[in-house]
C-alpha cells in the first residue's frame, strides 16, 4: 500500500485520520462550510494501493445509511475539532495564555529576573543581550533551557504547561505575536525565533508619524547563505528549463511554458495527488510556487514555507513579525537566487532566507508603512539585482520601481511610477499638487528581456481611484506598462493602456514572448482587454477584449452605474506555448455598480477611493463566470474560448503535451486539451484555486504543484492553504 502523504502545520494532532486494512484516507475539513449549510460534507482523499480515488463528497444521509451512528458523530467531531484548532500559522501563542504566564512568571521568576523582565539578581529577559543570545534560535531551543534550567537549581520542577505559559508570556514581551492555538509542550518547536525582528514592533517604530519610518534600515545582522545556487546561468535557463521553476512565471520571459510532455492529453487522466501540505492557515493564498532542487518555496500573508517537492515533507518554516499596520493581507511569492529566498512584506520589509535552512540573512525597511506602502509582489533577481516595487496604490501612495543589492538589500536605483516635477509624464498631471498621492503601485510581477537588459513594470491605478476630476490629465505611468533600463533605471519607453482612469482598472500582468518573427509584450489588467506591443519600442499591436465589457467609458453618478468587469485579469496573465503558438489568458466576468461619493481627503493609512459605496456592490454571485480565453498573436483575434461557471484567477500553464493547467474557484484542478479547451482532468482540491499551478521534473518524473486556499481579491472564497501536488 502506498497512502496518500498529507502533512499538516497544527498543533493538533489531525485526529479524524481512518484506517482500514484496504486503504488509508485523510479526512480533511470542509473549505467552505458556510456555503453547504445543507450537508455535512466530508472530503476523502484515499489510496488503494497505487490507484487513487476521486474526491468524494458525501451527504450525511449517505453516511447515517452505511455507517454506524457512533462512527458518524465520531467523524463529525473530529471535523469539528480539526476546524477549531487551525492555526493562523503567523501566531505563536493565545492572547488569554498570556494572562496566565504573567502570574506564573511573578510569582516564580519575577524576584531574580525582575516583573518587567528588565533583570535583577539574574540576567534580563528582553532587551538586545538578550535577543543577541536567542535570535536565531528554534523554540525547542529556548523551551528545552527553561524547562530544564529554570527555576535556578530546581530545573522540571514544574509542570510541563506552566513552563509553556510563561514561554508565552515572555515571547508577547518581546514582540512575537499572538495566534489562534494555545502554546503547549506538545507544539511544533522547530520555528525560529525572530527577536531582533519582533523588538521594532515595541519601539518607536510602531508610533511614527506619517513618512516617519527609517528606510533602508537594516534589522539584525548580516549574514552569508550556505548555498550559493541557484547561478545566474541557472536563472538565464529559467524559461526553458524542466527540473525547476525559478520564478513566479517560471523565468524572466513570464512565458509559463514547460518543454515537458511526459504527462500529455493522451494520458492526463492518470493523473492523480502524491501529497498535500496544509499550511495551517486560512488568510489569503494566491501565491505564485517557486521549485528549486526538490524544494517546493510558497509565501502566505507573513509566513514562508519550503517543502519537498515531492513528498510535500515539511523542510523549513519562516514568520515575519509585522512591524506596523498593513494595507493588505497578500503576498505573491518569492525570489531564488544566489542560495537566498528573498520576498517583502505589506509592513514595507524586504528580508532574504537561506534557502537551505530558512535562516535570516538580511532584513532591510524599504517602504513606509505610515504611508500606506507595502511590499507585496513577487520579486525577480538579475545579475545580483533584485527587482520589486511598492503596494498601495489604493491608499494613494507614490510609488516606486526599486531595485536592490541581492547581498544585503541595499539600495541600487529607484524609478519614481509617479513622475516628479520636471521628469518625463510629469506634465500629465495637469492639476498642481493631484500626483502627491498618486498611487502607482506595481503589486503582482515583472519581467526582463536579458537580451536589451529591460525590465518590464506592469503599473496599477491612479490616486484617488475613481475621482478622475481630482487629477485630470493623462496620470503617468499609471494603468501602464513601462520600460526601464534594467542596470540603471532609466525609462526607455511606456504604454498606457487606458488614461485617467476612474474604475481601479490595475494593469497587473507582462510577459514577453515571440510570434511570427515579431519581439512582443503581452499586458492586461483588471480592464478586461489584452493588449500586445512591441517589445521594442512599445507600439501597438493589437487589443483584444477576454471578459464582458459594459459601461467603461459611462461617467460615474451617485446613484450609480453598473460596469463590467470589476476586475477582469488580476495577477495572473497571458501564458503562451511555444507547441501551439497561442496565447491563453484567464479572465473574470462579473459586474460591479459604482456610486461616486464626496471629493476624498487624503489620510494616511486610509483608502483613497472617492466611491459612496466601498470598493463597488457586486452583482450576485450566481450571476457570476469566468473565461478561460486562446488567442492567436498571428491575427489578434480569439482562436478558442470556454465560458466558466466561476470567475477564473489561477495562473495558467501550456506544456509540450498540449495541455494546459490551470484551477477555478469551486478548487478544481483543470487539465485542458491546447489545442480546443476540452476538459481532460479535474480534482476537486478541497478549497478556491487563484494562486500558482507549476509543473516540473525530479529524478525524470513529472510533478504538478498547485496552490488552493482563500482567494482573496474583490472575491473572497475562503478555504485553507493547502499545496497539492500531482504525479502519475
Amino acid at each position: 500500500m502506498q497512502p496518500l502523504q498529507t502533512h499538516y502545520v497544527t498543533t493538533w494532532p489531525v485526529s479524524h485520520e481512518c484506517e482500514s486494512t484496504h486503504s488509508v484516507c485523510r479526512c480533511l475539513s470542509p473549505a467552505r462550510p458556510s456555503e453547504r449549510r445543507k450537508k455535512h460534507f466530508v472530503q476523502l482523499v484515499c489510496a488503494y494501493g497505487r490507484h487513487f480515488s476521486r474526491n468524494i463528497v458525501m451527504s450525511a444521509r449517505y453516511l447515517r445509511r452505511h455507517l454506524r451512528r457512533r462512527d458518524i458523530l465520531m467523524m463529525l467531531f473530529g471535523l469539528a475539532i480539526s476546524a477549531a484548532a487551525q492555526a493562523d500559522g503567523t501566531g505563536w501563542y493565545t492572547p488569554e495564555q498570556v494572562a496566565q504566564g504573567r502570574w506564573e512568571y511573578s510569582q516564580k521568576c519575577g524576584v531574580c529576573h525582575g516583573q518587567q523582565l528588565q533583570g535583577a539578581g539574574a540576567p534580563a529577559l528582553k532587551g538586545n543581550v538578550f535577543n543577541d543570545q536567542w535570535d536565531g534560535k528554534k523554540l525547542s531551543d529556548f523551551y528545552g533551557y527553561i524547562h530544564t534550567n529554570m527555576p535556578l537549581g530546581l530545573g522540571a520542577a514544574l509542570p510541563s504547561q506552566e513552563y509553556a505559559d510563561i514561554m508565552a508570556y515572555l515571547l508577547a514581551q518581546n514582540g512575537l505575536p499572538a495566534g489562534t492555538d494555545k502554546f503547549t509542550p506538545k507544539s511544533p518547536m522547530d520555528r525560529v525565533l525572530e527577536f531582533n525582528a519582533a523588538a521594532a514592533a515595541g519601539g518607536t517604530i510602531a508610533a511614527a508619524a506619517p513618512g516617519g519610518i527609517e528606510i533602508g534600515k537594516l534589522y539584525g545582522k548580516l549574514a552569508q547563505p550556505t548555498t550559493t545556487t541557484p547561478t545566474q546561468a541557472e536563472l538565464d535557463a529559467a524559461d526553458t528549463a524542466s527540473d525547476n521553476w525559478l520564478m513566479y512565471n517560471k523565468g524572466y520571459r513570464g512565458e509559463r511554458y514547460s518543454t515537458l510532455a511526459q504527462i500529455d492529453r493522451n494520458n492526463v487522466g492518470s493523473l492523480k495527488p502524491v501529497c498535500m501540505y496544509q499550511l495551517g492557515e486560512l488568510g489569503t493564498f494566491s501565491t505564485g510556487p517557486v521549485m528549486y532542487d526538490g524544494i517546493l518555496y510558497v509565501t502566505t500573508h507573513l509566513g514562508t514555507y519550503a517543502i519537498d517537492a515531492t513528498t510535500c515533507k515539511k523542510i523549513w518554516t519562516h514568520s515575519h513579525v509585522a512591524q506596523g499596520p498593513e494595507m493588505n493581507a497578500t503576498n505573491k511569492g518569492i525570489a531564488i537566487a544566489g542560495g537566498r529566498v528573498i520576498r517583502g512584506t505589506q509592513d514595507g520589509f524586504l528580508y532574504a532566507l537561506d534557502a537551505k535552512t530558512g535562516a535570516p540573512l538580511w532584513v532591510r525597511q524599504v517602504a513606509d508603512w505610515s504611508l500606506g506602502e507595502g511590499i507585496g509582489a513577487a520579486p525577480i533577481v538579475w545579475d545580483d539585482i533584485v527587482y520589486v516595487a511598492k503596494a498601495g496604490g489604493d491608499w494613494g501612495i507614490h510609488g516606486e520601481m526599486l531595485a536592490f543589492n541581492v547581498g544585503d538589500g541595499s539600495l541600487a536605483w529607484s524609478f519614481d511610477l509617479i513622475p516628479k516635477s520636471g521628469e518625463p509624464g510629469a506634465d500629465t498631471w495637469k492639476k498642481p499638487g493631484s500626483s502627491a498621492h498618486g498611487g502607482g503601485a506595481a503589486w503582482v510581477t515583472y519581467a526582463l528581456d536579458r537580451e536589451t537588459g529591460t525590465l518590464f513594470v506592469p503599473v496599477a491605478n491612479p490616486g484617488p481611484d475613481y475621482k478622475k476630476d481630482m487629477r485630470p490629465g493623462a496620470n503617468l505611468f499609471t494603468e501602464s506598462t513601462v520600460a526601464l533600463d534594467a542596470h540603471s533605471g532609466k525609462l526607455k519607453w511606456w504604454y498606457q493602456l487606458r488614461p485617467n482612469d476612474d474604475h481601479d482598472w490595475d494593469t497587473t500582468v507582462v510577459s514577453l514572448f515571440d510570434s511570427d518573427g515579431r519581439k512582443l509584450v503581452a499586458t492586461a489588467g483588471k480592464q478586461g482587454i489584452l493588449h500586445v506591443v512591441s517589445r521594442k519600442d512599445g507600439k501597438p499591436v493589437f487589443k483584444l477584449p477576454v471578459t464582458t465589457l459594459l459601461n467603461q467609458d459611462a461617467p460615474l453618478t451617485p446613484e450609480g452605474v453598473r460596469v463590467c468587469p470589476v476586475a477582469g485579469v488580476q495577477w495572473n496573465g497571458a501564458a503562451h506555448s511555444l507547441s501551439t503558438g497561442l496565447l491563453y489568458v484567464n479572465a473574470i466576468d462579473w459586474c460591479t455598480v459604482f456610486k461616486m461619493g464626496p471629493d476624498p481627503k487624503w489620510v494616511a493609512t486610509v483608502p483613497y477611493t472617492g466611491l459612496a459605496n466601498g470598493w463597488g456592490t457586486n452583482d450576485p454571485k450566481i450571476e457570476w463566470s469566468g473565461w478561460i480565453n486562446a488567442v492567436d498573436p498571428k491575427t489578434g483575434t480569439m482562436a478558442w474560448r470556454v465560458k466558466w461557471p466561476t470567475p477564473m484567477y489561477a495562473a495558467i500553464t501550456p506544456t509540450a503535451g498540449d495541455l494546459l493547467f490551470t484551477g477555478d474557484l469551486s478548487g478544481n484542478f483543470l487539465a485542458l486539451d491546447a489545442r480546443n479547451g476540452k476538459t481532460l482532468y479535474s480534482f476537486d482540491t478541497g478549497g478556491p484555486i487563484a494562486g500558482g499551478v507549476i509543473t516540473y521534473e525530479v529524478k525524470d518524473k513529472q510533478y504538478v504543484a498547485v496552490a488552493s486556499g482563500f482567494s482573496g481579491g474583490s472575491i473572497g472564497m475562503t478555504g485553507s492553504a493547502t499545496v497539492v501536488i500531482f504525479s502519475q
